[in-house]
């Protein structure tokens, strides 16, 4: 078999799918708590915890988010224990806490909020996956800085971080531009605006912004071209190679080690590994080795979303660029008179063939979890992509030549054109009318049905055989039909869900595609503050919130009744109190 590992990788994604989806099972076996020394055998109400900083502290609207590790923790009968355990602590603005951090915090753990409410993001069940059980938001007063780990080699890797940021900021880009820089080099993303943010994933180019394989890629070649004096002889291939996996995995350490970079750099090695001992390598026997290992080490992994985008993307790449290339012909290409304008054209199509498969393969996902899909993805992305590499280049140079300020100052000028670009093209995109169609309701049945539609066209792509065009035509009708059938009974619905929110009070009442939220006085003044516990429900349900009433007031329609907490609707009385 040409890829012996790509069907049990397969395999065993679905071994994990089956036993986690249906189960359980690997939550259970991976829970934190099983061990005797975590810290959640001796959490009170409030309790006192030294605890270190093991993650780049996150900027918040008024809080400074880490993950850290927890060394001793105090229990209601005022005992210290020794333990272990990862926590998610807030810690209120301003602070100056740092990675390696060690801290005494008079700490309240609370249990994340599960999914309480209809189609709500379970958030527990997303920090338990990543072995995190608690997290406390904690105020100026309820802790102490104690220490500072600066052996480590993350600890050293933060501060030189952190000084590389100084640096960006130090020269001439504006800040919007400075912010796009340290997301492209350092991956970090905390001076991105919100303007910026919203431009780039409108114009379908966020992955730009989030150091991952595109990044890892890029570097992977930009290491190549550089090295193109070295003889593609298997000598010079191991070479090549050695200076390319050193280069990755300390780009993977610059960037602060995060997941979706770990990823990145692992699946790249094997690809690397590939090339320095195969002419011809089997690039995705390589891919699904990646895979393979991350899923064995870590089977959760399967459910993040950062690892099924980058798989989905890449696999799609691997398979279906070259037969979509072939399907493309070009001018002149039997012309060697023609030699540099095929060289471009073949490079703008490879381009366009990139961009096309990779936004169909990860399309199913992007439509499932973020609802929502950009239009004019591929303007945005033959114009920027080509320039990712340069940009890239070109920030690094920049901190290269920090010592030199003529130089500095001149990278930065390019830079700074480079970046502005971006953005010029970035916004126009982004204004364009029907830019981005949102609010997509895409349930499980449409995701799989989805994914056969991509299969089959892959199929057909690879094949030729008709079979894949009429199976890609079945799916893409039956997911129409299953969307008619969900917007005929969201047409016709008359339900009312009564969220958990805390101590708010707060009820949705839906006839057809409108709603009316019923709740206290607070929140009708402000009822943006529990988007996170509605906003699905109300897209689940194909609805539009048209009118917000508060429990003081009264109301009366049709259907709907509202008098001092009580509230008749449809021939149901509810209290809301």
């Amino acid at each position: 078999m040409k890829h012996p590992l790509l069907p049990v990788a397969a395999l065993v994604a679905l071994v994990i799918l089956v036993c986690e989806g249906c189960f359980g099972l690997f939550s259970r076996l991976y829970d934190p708590s099983h061990d005797r020394q975590h810290y959640s055998h001796y959490v009170s109400s409030e309790c006192f915890m030294l605890v270190r900083v093991t993650s780049t502290p996150t900027n918040h609207n008024k809080s400074i988010g880490v993950v850290a590790e927890v060394l001793e923790i105090r229990d209601s009968a005022n005992i210290i224990h020794n333990c272990n355990g990862k926590i998610q602590l807030y810690f209120q603005k301003p602070s100056d806490i740092v990675y390696g951090d060690e801290i005494l915090v008079l700490a309240t753990p609370q249990r994340p909020s599960a999914a309480d409410n209809p189609h709500q993001f379970d958030y527990r069940r997303h920090l338990a996956r990543k072995g995190i059980l608690y997290t406390d938001y904690v105020s100026s007063s309820r802790y102490r800085i104690t220490g500072h780990n600066e052996k480590g080699l993350m600890s050293k890797v933060n501060r030189l971080r952190m000084r590389l940021v100084d640096v960006i900021r130090f020269s001439s880009l504006t800040p919007s531009q400075q912010g796009i820089a340290e997301a492209l080099f350092l991956g970090w993303d905390d001076d991105i605006g919100d303007d910026t943010r919203e431009n780039f994933k409108r114009s379908g180019i966020t992955h730009l912004l989030c150091v991952s394989g595109l990044h890892v890629g890029i570097l992977t070649m930009l290491v190549g071209y550089c090295l193109f004096f070295i003889s593609n002889r298997k000598r010079g291939r191991i070479i090549k190679g050695v200076i390319q996996l050193a280069v990755i995995w300390t780009f993977v350490i610059l960037t602060g080690m995060a997941p979706g970079t770990v990823r990145a750099g692992l699946m790249f090695s094997f690809i690397t590994v590939g090339r320095m001992f195969f002419s011809a390598p089997p690039t995705l026997n390589a891919i699904a080795a990646s895979a393979l290992v991350m899923l064995v080490a870590k089977p959760l992994l399967l459910f993040d979303v950062g690892f099924e985008l980058s798989y989905c993307a890449v696999f799609g790449i691997v398979l279906f660029v070259r037969p979509l290339e072939s399907l493309i012909p070009l001018p002149f290409e039997k012309d060697n008179s023609w030699k540099v304008l095929l060289w471009l054209l073949r490079k703008v199509r490879s381009l366009f063939c990139v961009s096309v498969v990779a936004q169909i393969s990860t399309a199913p996902l992007i439509i499932y979890y973020f609802h929502q899909f950009p239009i004019y993805f591929l303007v945005a992305n033959m114009i920027i992509i080509p320039f990712a590499g340069l940009i890239l280049g070109s920030v690094m140079m920049m901190v290269a030549f920090a010592w030199w300020p003529w130089a500095f100052a001149v990278i930065g000028k390019v830079l700074s054109f480079e970046l502005g670009l971006t953005e010029l093209v970035t916004s126009s995109v982004a204004s364009w009318p029907g830019a981005m169609i949102d609010n997509i309701c895409f349930n499980v049945a449409m995701l799989v049905l989805a994914f056969v539609a991509v299969a089959a066209l892959g199929f057909l792509l690879l094949s030729k055989h008709p079979a894949g065009l009429v199976v890609a035509l079945s799916a893409a009708i039956a997911i129409i039909i299953i969307d008619g059938v969900e917007e005929k009974k969201a047409g016709s619905q008359r339900h009312y869900d009564i969220y958990n929110v805390g101590r708010r009070i707060a009820a949705e009442f839906f006839v057809g595609h409108r709603s009316t939220l019923v709740c206290d006085s607070a929140t009708a003044k402000k009822p943006q503050s529990i988007d996170f516990q509605t906003q699905n429900n109300l897209l689940y349900r194909r609805a539009k919130r048209t009118r917000i009433v508060s429990l003081t007031a009264s109301y009366s329609d049709s259907l709907l009744s509202v008098e001092k907490g009580t509230v008749i609707f449809d021939g149901d009385t509810i209290e809301l109190k």
